[in-house]
């Protein structure tokens, strides 16, 4: 926000507001920047304050975030900025009464259900879209460390039977939209399995290895525009595919040429040691030796299976 006063000193803003005119709709803005001068003097404790679990401020300061106890609920406060005042050195007994109180300072917007009975509200996890005021929250089901082996999944990792995120816009509360992963492990502790960039949302999968980028439209849809794991484009796939078809039927033609080979080389050794074996029939004029040649031939063939050559 450009502010209209031109010096940050508490006496020069109050005379610059006296000549100096804020753009159209920007009157509330320009009140607000005294904030900056007004330095936190004292501190209130043991404050009356819900039993949730806070989570943080969005970062324009329009919201609070907080879950409830039992990590089910998501409950959104918007600050009322400031209620009370001293003219001088303040003390706990010039305060009013609810000054103690946290509604004086916050004003609860609404309360959701986001998780199941079987699901909790990942509480350390919160993206906030600053542009259309959308909050990215994440539930997910208990951990199990003996998850069984799927195909793509990396052996060792724990599997979380679903992890949910939800797309809320923090106005009013309303969910848009969601997106489950099944089966799957997301780091979601301090955000770091998930990263927003402007409109992108790109969030890890430790147990297959993918990047899932998820792009938030301006009706608060989540849509996954692209996955980046075994496959980096769209079309890496087909590609691969039709690559392995030709290897496959390459590999099949080298195999029949093979096949071919080796039969040849098992009839020229079964040859090699025929023929001497028919010389001395020949010579000797008897059958034994013949006869030995045709007994021997089952063991001449099994050597050569056990060389692959058959």
């Amino acid at each position: 926000m450009v502010g209209v006063f031109r010096s940050g000193n508490l006496a020069s803003r109050v005379f610059d507001r006296q000549f100096l005119s804020p753009r159209p709709g920007a009157t509330v803005n320009t009140v607000r920047q005294f904030y900056e001068n007004l330095v936190p003097s004292y501190t209130i404790y043991d404050i009356d304050c819900p039993d949730y679990s806070f989570r943080k401020f969005t970062d324009d300061g329009k919201y609070l975030v907080a879950f409830s106890r039992n990590h089910q609920d998501l409950i959104v406060y918007r600050p009322i900025w400031l209620t009370f005042s001293c003219h001088e050195e303040c003390d706990s007994h010039d305060l009013p009464a609810n000054a103690e109180r946290f509604d004086s300072f916050f004003k609860q917007l609404y309360s959701i259900s986001l998780a199941s009975s079987n699901e909790y509200i990942c509480k350390d996890f919160f993206l906030y879209m600053e542009c259309h005021q959308y909050g990215l929250f994440a539930t997910s089901t208990a951990q199990s460390n003996d998850s069984s082996a799927t195909d793509g999944a990396i052996h060792g990792v724990p599997s979380i039977e679903k992890i949910t995120f939800y797309l809320v816009r923090l106005e009013d509360g309303a969910i848009l939209d969601e997106k489950a992963f099944c089966n799957d492990f997301i780091n979601l502790a301090r955000s770091i399995g998930a990263y927003l960039y402007e409109d992108l949302v790109c969030i890890v999968s430790l147990r297959y290895q993918t990047i899932h980028v998820l792009q938030i439209r301006d009706s608060g849809s989540l849509v996954e525009v692209r996955r980046i794991g075994a496959f980096c484009r769209e079309d890496d796939e087909l590609f691969l595919y039709s690559h392995g078809q030709v290897l496959v039927h390459a590999n099949l033609c080298i195999f029949q040429d093979c096949w071919v080979c080796s039969l040849y080389m098992v009839a020229f050794i079964l040859s090699y040691l025929f023929l001497p074996v028919r010389s001395i029939y020949l010579l000797a004029c008897f059958d034994v030796p013949l006869l030995t040649c045709y007994q021997l031939y089952d063991h001449f063939w099994n050597m050569c299976a056990t060389y692959h050559m058959v």
